[in-house]
């Protein structure tokens, strides 16, 4: 049986034990729901380690192809970010307001054309209350690994379902 014959069939039990889950869902005390969650979750985690291990393989072969269409539209695509940690906010929120008050300037008439209510506000397309936005800091010449700590680079794979009408 082929890899891709035993991912249906697979599929296909899944889809079944969920509707049989949902039609005993009434009928079961706690211990008994609780080990079934817990033999779930088990089946999720292998299912996550095999999709893991495949996205690694699938990372390899792409090499630099950031994306690939398959022949039913679905899109795979490649992503690669460093996990980024000990952000020196102060720093960079100072070296992004600096930008963007460049940024407000006319360079022909000296005019500031932005309030600095306008600049503050500014800030929220850089930066998010858990996060600094990466390629929008990119955007203004900001290299955020100056204000933290950069650890592995990570790769992720996306798919994305057929675009339908």
């Amino acid at each position: 049986m082929e890899i891709a014959d035993r991912i249906e069939q697979l599929r296909s039990l899944v889809a079944e034990l969920d509707a049989d889950l949902t039609r005993n869902e009434s009928g079961l005390d706690a211990p008994v729901a609780c080990a079934i969650l817990a033999d779930l979750n088990m089946l999720k985690r292998d299912l996550s380690s095999a999709y893991d291990t495949w996205s690694y393989y699938v990372a390899k072969v792409m090499g630099t192809t950031e994306s690939f269409v398959l022949e039913d539209g679905t899109e795979i695509e490649k992503k690669s970010s460093y996990d980024r940690k000990a952000w020196d906010h102060k720093a960079l929120a100072s070296a992004v307001s600096d930008k963007l008050v460049k940024m407000s300037i006319d360079m022909d008439t000296g005019e500031v054309l932005k309030s600095p209510q306008e600049i503050a506000l500014d800030m929220v397309t850089y930066c998010a209350p858990s996060y600094w936005r990466v390629k929008e800091l990119n955007k203004i010449g900001i290299n955020p690994d100056n204000y933290c700590e950069t650890g592995d680079l990570k790769t992720s794979i996306i798919v994305r379902k057929p675009k339908t009408s």
